[in-house]
């Protein structure tokens, strides 16, 4: 999209995938704003500067384009994660910033997919939104994965790969939940432990005064 005195022009009729852009970052501004709630399909709309009915033929409902900005977002994340954890010096420091960045998008998104049940997901969400979110998880599955084998993990990355996201989201979750207050640990001491832990129980090597 171009610029013109420092505003966005209008997005050309016809330009499909722009449109989407518009309402993606349209239920991404209300969603950070006022969270879930304030993901309310008339505003959307009103944010892309299109009728309620145009967003109705992107997204069938709430909960798909929920699903479509989740994954948008992971997207977002993924580009910014990439060259850090390529330049990363061993798995604690690749870990710690994988689980920083996933924090700061868990409260809005991660925590609010939770809460949407299965059933609800199979139900209500279209296909076409949901086989986004898997592709995005696979891409940032994958990113990780070849982080481990990149600092000598000889076993299958399936396992690790699924404990290494249960711990991220679990960390992000504790802290962002009443939780916190029944076990009080600073956040970087939790994630530098977690981190060590998972390194050695993997058999990876740490950079000099790691231990």
């Amino acid at each position: 999209m171009t610029h013109t005195r420092g505003k966005p022009e209008p997005t050309r009729w016809g330009d499909r995938e722009q449109r989407r852009i518009d309402i993606l970052r349209s239920g991404e501004a209300l969603l950070m704003s006022g969270g879930y709630d304030a993901l309310r399909m008339r505003d959307v709309a009103a944010g892309a500067d299109i009728s309620l009915g145009t967003v109705y033929t992107y997204y069938p409902n709430k909960e798909s384009l929920f699903i479509a900005i989740f994954a948008h977002r992971l997207d977002a994340m993924m580009a910014r994660l990439a060259p850090a954890i390529a330049s990363a010096r061993d798995a604690v420091e690749a870990f710690t910033v994988t689980v920083n960045m996933y924090r700061e998008d868990y409260q809005i998104f991660g925590r609010q997919f939770d809460a949407l049940s299965l059933g609800t997901l199979e139900n209500e969400v279209q296909a076409e939104a949901a086989d986004l979110l898997r592709q995005s998880t696979e891409r940032m599955v994958a990113a990780l994965s070849s982080v481990l084998l990149r600092f000598g993990y000889e076993g299958d990355p399936a396992p690790a790969m699924t404990l290494l996201w249960a711990t991220m989201r679990g960390l992000a979750n504790h802290y962002a939940s009443l939780r916190q207050q029944f076990l009080v640990v600073p956040w970087d001491d939790a994630v530098r432990f977690a981190a060590e832990s998972l390194t050695r129980s993997f058999g990876l090597g740490m950079s000099p005064g790691s231990d």
